[in-house]
């Protein structure tokens, strides 16, 4: 009955819709949308309504107009009157049956109920739609469908169905020759894949999206700008700031060539926040001003206030907080804290920060109301904001307790992350179980062969487990040591060391297992020539990882104090002779000289663990082999200082920055990454060699070496030995 009132109603409207366009021909009305370029709705709608109200129209001209205006109507998000028509076009499909229109009407009413958040709904009508539009083998809906199944899919909760459809999507979009279609489900693919938290798998399909892009004969400049975009952001996500940067600027230069000022304000934006992370202040602030300027040319009110913001965020990395304080107030003035919501809330997090320095009262008014103990980023920097602002007013229960949420909320948030990337593995593993399976049935693989390929991905998986619990190991120490910490600046210290680790860690486990994840397909799929020469570079990644495991382990072991130490005594000078014969052969190997000096007395002898004094000698040696330049040398001096030992370990140029030096027995800390990370240095190698001089009773200090290199200092105490009697 109700549906029945309904279509009623909607006759009733089209009789009562203005008869400016009634005089309007089909033909025309018809032609008018395989026409590329943005269409005006409005008048499209009126137009279709004014051919509903003639009797002249056949049954499939009708159906035609029902399913267009339902579209025009959804676009223009009058919902209600779309369901209504969407209801009108079901019941003449019943009467007049059409496969191609049944696939458009369940595409539509899936687009519907998207819009309204009705997941499920929304996936089940766009799958109904890909089974009538594989009837009538229109690729390009088919495409349609399932792309945009797998945005309903994904938006209801991370589910391999949507890797699915995006493939399906891809699939047909290829088959109709269709550029912005397969576009279109690149960009779900990665959007899709971002948002399960496979950063790895996101940007390989943005790399495969650039790739297929700039092979098309006229590769289009806006949609190569917005994949470089995506491309950064998901740099963004990995922490390499350095390759967002460049990302974003090679979006801009797209969006220059077609002059559309809109992007190339938002990308002058981005760039500004990329300098600021790798604080280029100056660059920053030049970015933002160039993005107020485009801003203000076409009077885009968000974007002019974030780029305002931004330059008080500039201002707030100098110091300079008033000026701060005043141009993010500006900024926020700006950005509409409704349709731009976590844009107003993040800035919103840095005007009061930079509040909080001169008016802290102001700040924490600021910030109360908007504060909820939620784990996102927002919420933990505005944590840390009150903390500061509480201990500026010394209220330091305050402080404490806002501090400690910061904390409790960055772990949560870590732990969410964890068991999101936990699940979004797992399921990424057995669709490529499935896969396998629909390969094996396609091509006739034997047995053996996909025994072999299980293996591999059950060996790349048992790794990923390995690392996983070392990883979590060593967190879990740091964590324990942290949480004894009661003041609230030793709180802050540990805080940013931990999260430092993380991103480092990160960081350098991705290459090596990136590695090993790509050759392992390509052995999946019988792409390499030579298997041989790919396990020998498998191995040699292993190794790599192996020794960064294993000395992530040695020092949390350190730092637990559960790394014991097998000490005897033995004459000092014998044993730094024998220390000293050990390494040069590694020293000469690698082109350098050594020059050794022991001018310790028979008399002395040294209480140490011999093998962890070699281990500081080889890692000392090390290093040098890695950052002095061929040829070069080496220096050892060792001599008695008062009742201790001292050696000086030297090597030749380049040496190390003043910034650099007191920075090099920190964990993973490297001068040149790639170079060290090539000849297999894990970072590890001076934080180890401190510990273990420390658990000696000793002391490890670095300055500068006047042969041009790195000057290690170990002082350890000695023992004078009792004269023998006669």
């Amino acid at each position: 009955m109700k549906n029945l009132l309904a279509l009623t109603f909607a006759a009733q409207l089209c009789v009562l819709w203005p008869s400016v366009s009634h005089g309007v021909d089909f033909a025309t009305y018809e032609q008018q949308f395989p026409l590329k370029g943005k269409k005006n709705f409005r008048a499209a709608l009126e137009e279709g309504e004014a051919l509903l109200t003639q009797s002249t129209l056949t049954a499939q001209q009708r159906t035609f107009v029902l399913h267009r205006t339902a579209l025009h109507l959804v676009r223009l998000g009058e919902y209600e009157r779309a369901q209504h028509r969407l209801d009108a076009l079901a019941t003449h499909l019943n009467a007049h049956p059409d496969d191609s229109m049944q696939g458009k009407y369940h595409w539509v009413n899936g687009d519907l109920a998207f819009r309204l958040g009705h997941n499920q709904s929304a996936q089940t009508h766009f799958l109904k739609a890909s089974e009538f539009f594989s009837r009538t083998q229109d690729w390009r809906m088919l495409s349609h469908a399932y792309r945009m199944a797998a945005n309903a899919v994904a938006k209801g909760s991370p589910d391999l169905n949507a890797i699915e459809h995006i493939a399906l999507a891809k699939h047909y979009a290829e088959l109709d020759n269709n550029i912005p279609l397969h576009n279109a489900a690149f960009d779900t693919e990665a959007r899709i894949y971002k948002l399960f938290g496979q950063l790895d798998r996101a940007l390989e399909s943005r790399q495969a999206q650039l790739n297929w892009l700039q092979q098309q004969s006229v590769p289009d400049e806006a949609m190569l700008s917005a994949t470089y975009y995506g491309l950064a952001d998901i740099f963004v996500d990995f922490g390499d700031h350095q390759a967002a940067l460049d990302a974003f600027t090679q979006s801009y230069r797209y969006d220059e060539q077609v002059n559309d000022r809109l992007y190339m304000a938002q990308n002058q934006i981005r760039i500004a926040e990329q300098y600021l992370q790798l604080s280029n202040l100056t660059a920053a602030d030049k970015a933002y001003e160039q993005a107020k300027v485009l801003s203000e040319s076409i009077d885009h009110k968000r974007n002019l206030g974030w780029a305002i913001a931004g330059l008080g965020r500039v201002e707030l990395a100098k110091g300079n907080y008033p000026q701060a304080a005043n141009l993010i107030g500006q900024g926020l003035t700006l950005i509409n804290p409704v349709h731009n919501q976590l844009l107003h809330s993040q800035h919103l997090v840095w005007y009061a920060r930079a509040l909080s320095h001169k008016n802290p009262e102001l700040a924490i008014e600021q910030l109360m109301p908007f504060f909820k103990a939620e784990p996102t980023n927002t919420m933990v920097e505005a944590a840390k904001v009150l903390a500061f602002a509480y201990q500026q007013q010394q209220d330091f229960a305050s402080a404490l307790h806002y501090q400690t949420q910061a904390t409790e909320l960055l772990e949560q948030q870590t732990e969410q992350s964890r068991l999101t990337r936990l699940e979004a593995k797992k399921r990424d593993a057995e669709l490529h179980l499935e896969t396998l399976k629909v390969n094996q049935l396609q091509s006739g693989l034997d047995e053996q062969k996909r025994q072999n390929k299980l293996q591999s991905v059950t060996l790349a998986a048992a790794i990923i487990v390995l690392l996983n619990f070392f990883l979590m190991f060593y967190l879990y120490h740091l964590k324990k040591r942290k949480v004894m910490e009661k003041e609230t600046a030793v709180l802050n210290q540990a805080l940013t060391l931990k999260q430092q680790l993380l991103a480092d860690v990160s960081h350098e486990l991705r290459t090596p297992l990136t590695v090993l994840k790509l050759n392992i397909e390509a052995l999946q799929h019988n792409l390499i020539t030579d298997p041989d020469a790919t396990y020998t570079l498998m191995q040699s990644r292993l190794s790599m990882l192996n020794t960064l495991i294993a000395d992530i382990y040695e020092l949390a072991q350190a730092d637990t104090h559960s790394l014991q130490l097998d000490l005897q005594t033995r004459p000092a000078k014998a044993l730094f002779d024998e220390l000293l014969s050990a390494i040069q052969p590694l020293i000469e190997q690698n082109d350098l000289t050594l020059n050794a000096q022991n001018t310790l007395p028979d008399s002395l002898d040294i209480t140490c663990d011999i093998n962890r004094m070699h281990q500081i000698f080889n890692n000392l040696a090390r290093n040098s082999c890695h950052y002095s330049n061929k040829p070069g040398q080496v220096s050892v001096t060792i001599a008695q200082q008062d009742e201790q030992l001292e050696c000086h370990f030297e090597d030749s140029s380049p040496g190390v920055s003043d910034e650099d030096l007191p920075r090099l027995t920190e964990r993973l800390y490297r001068c040149d990454k790639s170079r060290s990370r090539d000849l297999g240095g894990s970072g590890l190698g001076l934080s180890i060699c401190q510990k273990l001089t420390e658990l000696h009773q000793g002391h490890l200090s670095l300055s500068h070496s006047s042969l041009g290199g790195l000057r290690v200092t170990l002082t350890l105490p000695l023992t004078a030995r009792a004269p023998s009697g006669d």
